[in-house]
């Protein structure tokens, strides 16, 4: 199960450090998803149901010759961004993306929780500003590699 936040950022926080590149696309993005990921050298795929705060998930490693033989049938549905983490108090883990190429001037955090009751407690740490997306399914990564941006 994932229990996972996400907020759209006005501005980048400037303590962010240790940086990779993430190259996601999606097998299948309708309600349901399969996506696939490479990132820090290692490659996933990923089966995600649709939902907003909780939803179930499941994850794989893959070879990389299978990520490249799949990775073909994500044309027209990818994304591309820069991910840093940092750790905070109680487990919990910010990550902060850019979002590149059709998507560039999109920051995003993402957290993600042990419960639903942590996550609805959860309020962005100080310095940090944004509007909470979680609800609103035109930031999913899935909408985002199929749709783009979304017109607010």
């Amino acid at each position: 199960m994932e229990i996972e936040k996400k907020y759209r950022l006005r501005e980048l926080p400037l303590d962010l450090e240790n940086g990779e590149s993430i190259l996601q696309g999606y097998i299948v993005a309708e309600k349901d998803e399969a996506r696939l990921r490479r990132k820090g050298g290692q490659c996933f795929l990923t089966c995600k149901n649709d939902g907003t705060l909780s939803r179930e998930e499941w994850e794989v490693e893959i070879p990389e010759w299978v990520f490249d033989i799949l990775w073909q049938k994500t044309e027209g549905r990818r994304i591309e961004k820069f991910r840093y983490s940092k750790k905070m108090p109680f487990g919990l883990t910010l990550e902060v993306d850019i979002y590149l190429n059709h998507l560039k001037g999109l920051i995003t955090l993402e957290v993600e929780f042990p419960s639903e009751a942590s996550a609805n407690s959860f309020t962005l740490p100080e310095g940090i500003q944004g509007e909470d997306v979680t609800c609103d399914k035109r930031y999913k990564n899935k909408n985002l590699a199929l749709y783009g941006l979304p017109k607010d």
